[in-house]
């Protein structure tokens, strides 16, 4: 995790409108989705007449009642109000447009929000290549006959493809997840502080078991890096030695050892 704080570190300053600008929109996109599922409560009770009961307004300014109260209160006014003047059906078409609004702006919110991820991921992904290209450039010759040039290939497009997935994991793990949780919290606790109280409960035996499964991952994840290079390696040699394996009429020996290596890599 370290190492990915000093990527982003290094790499994402140049792209913080970006980030700012994903942000609000999974902020928006957040806020949006806790109110369209608000809405289905009052449609369902319109459409199975589970609510009788009448409600008066309450000032807001009233400190007597919890704002919680207020609020819950002063919608089903509003509710039973529309209901009084234009009736069931009509009332039940307004709040399915106002639905349909909400969920359309929270679509696009979301929507937004991650093409202002696309400029962060392209952009970081360009400048590592571009580094690791002019790394490769510096290098002495002796660094090219110790290493294999399938290993250089394979690091310069599978290795900074990886880099790519994981910055985009770790910036949504570093600011959209906590956006999420933090509204969706907030809610749960509105709703049901005891609810909310067992899930804080459960929560680290279930985080327990992600980081479980997070290192298994993670170490194949290495081991596949590995045999992924070597696979590269072997096509490189292939390709440059071709003539050589053909004079000596090796390939099925050169095949059965290409598909050893891939079966491998697939049974990982």
């Amino acid at each position: 995790m370290k190492e990915f704080i000093r990527i982003l570190k290094r790499f994402v300053p140049p792209y913080k409108k970006y980030l700012i600008l994903n942000i609000l929109f999974n902020f928006l996109s957040a806020v949006l989705n806790v109110f369209s599922f608000a809405l289905i409560k009052p449609i369902l009770e319109i459409l199975f007449k589970l609510q009788e009961t009448s409600y008066n307004f309450i000032p807001w300014d009233d400190s007597s009642i919890a704002l919680k109260d207020k609020i819950i209160n002063n919608a089903y006014f509003y509710i039973t109000d529309l209901i009084q003047q234009y009736g069931e059906s009509a009332t039940l078409l307004i709040l399915g447009l106002f639905l349909i609004v909400m969920t359309f702006f929270k679509t696009g919110c979301y929507f937004l929000s991650s093409a202002c991820m696309m400029p962060i991921r392209t952009g970081i992904v360009r400048d590592v290549r571009i580094q690791l290209y002019t790394k490769i450039l510096s290098l002495p010759l002796s660094f090219f006959s110790e290493k294999r040039k399938g290993d250089i290939i394979a690091r310069t497009s599978g290795d900074v493809q990886e880099v790519e997935v994981s910055i985009t994991s770790s910036l949504d793990m570093l600011f959209k997840n906590p956006i999420l949780i933090f509204i969706y919290f907030a809610t749960l606790v509105i709703i049901s502080w005891q609810l909310t109280l067992f899930t804080i409960i459960v929560l680290p035996f279930m985080g327990w078991i992600m980081g479980v499964i997070g290192r298994k991952l993670k170490r194949n994840s290495l081991i596949a890096q590995e045999r992924w290079s070597n696979l590269m390696s072997q096509l490189e040699e292939t390709l440059s030695g071709l003539r050589i394996i053909k004079a000596f009429n090796a390939e099925k020996k050169m095949d059965k050892r290409f598909t050893h290596a891939n079966d491998e890599y697939r049974n990982i």
